[in-house]
């Protein structure tokens, strides 16, 4: 199943994180909006780089702070896996949720606005699930990216040996997860501003 790598990254350690999320209080978003790169396909949230073959944020909107960007032009091809990974994301939190009063839900056009609403805006165990799982997402879709060969920095992880048998031979080639956890680590701490109690909390769940 497409998700179950992303599943066995996230709960692992998902149950005790958000168990430590912080009481509800208001407190304005800062990095999540990267998240709307799951609507990446929209042509007014993005221009491209012709020159690097890479999209870039354009300047009237900002979804991404200043070393993120940094970091997709130098990883061609990240951008892509990014939104991708944005993208299983939603659809596992949306799996979780299902049964739920609050069930994950998106806006459909998020121009300027984070994509899961105001929900981010609070310090909930709800919050803390999606900085978790947005972070596992872009974490299994560079290493899936890498792979196949779509981010032009990185490759296959050939150290990671599957089970061989006597019909055939393992080709190892695996997915890069040690370049996923250390992009994905990057780009989203990247996104995240300040000192105090919920910026700590926020790398935290990243």
């Amino acid at each position: 199943m497409i998700f179950c790598s992303l599943r066995a990254v996230l709960f692992i350690s998902l149950f005790a994180l958000v168990q430590s999320a912080k009481p509800r209080s208001r407190t304005k978003s800062r990095g999540s909006r990267w998240w709307n790169l799951a609507h990446s396909e929209e042509p007014t949230n993005l221009v491209v780089d012709f020159q690097r073959g890479n999209s870039v944020t354009g300047p009237p909107h900002l979804p991404l702070r200043k070393k993120q960007r940094r970091l997709v032009r130098e990883n061609p091809g990240a951008m892509a896996a990014i939104g991708k990974g944005v993208q299983v994301a939603i659809v596992e939190c949306k799996h979780q949720f299902h049964k739920r009063r609050w069930n994950c839900p998106t806006l459909n056009y998020a121009r300027g606005k984070n994509i899961f609403g105001k929900i981010v805006q609070k310090g909930c165990r709800e919050t803390a699930f999606l900085y978790a799982i947005t972070s596992a997402g872009v974490t299994h879709a560079i290493a899936r990216a890498c792979r196949e060969g779509l981010v032009s920095t990185c490759s296959c992880d050939y150290r990671r040996r599957g089970p061989s048998g006597l019909d055939w031979e393992w080709g190892g080639c695996s997915d890069n997860i040690d370049f996923g956890a250390k992009f994905s680590r990057q780009f989203v701490d990247a996104a995240e501003r300040g000192k105090d109690l919920r910026y700590i909390m926020n790398l935290h769940k990243n």
